[in-house]
């Protein structure tokens, strides 16, 4: 399990499973309300695709650089922790080098 706190108040936790499998999905929490995301029937995840889409064919990324810099932070301090053997990294320290 993986959680960050930001100092606006968001949440990004992250939650993957030892035995056995699961399927594929995501369930978002909001502001509006909460989405569960399957990739096969529901629209959350087809949203997704339209914005995938979108990016490959115009280059205009849906999220700004710096918030597309948080979420990749977030997923290499969860790396980091691991190695760090469960021990809280922030994410200062891995965004310092990357130009913020």
């Amino acid at each position: 399990m993986v959680v960050e706190s930001w100092k606006d108040g968001r949440i990004g936790t992250f939650r993957g499973i030892r035995k056995g499998s699961a399927p594929y999905g995501a369930t978002v929490f909001g502001t509006a309300g909460m989405g569960v995301g399957d990739p096969v029937t529901d629209s959350l995840y087809r949203r997704l695709l339209v914005e995938i889409i979108k990016f490959f064919k115009t280059g205009v990324a849906p999220l700004p650089i710096e918030e597309t810099l948080e979420l990749h932070a977030f997923m290499s301090a969860a790396d980091e922790s691991k190695k760090r053997g469960g021990q809280p990294v922030l994410l200062g320290e891995l965004l310092e080098g990357k130009g913020r």
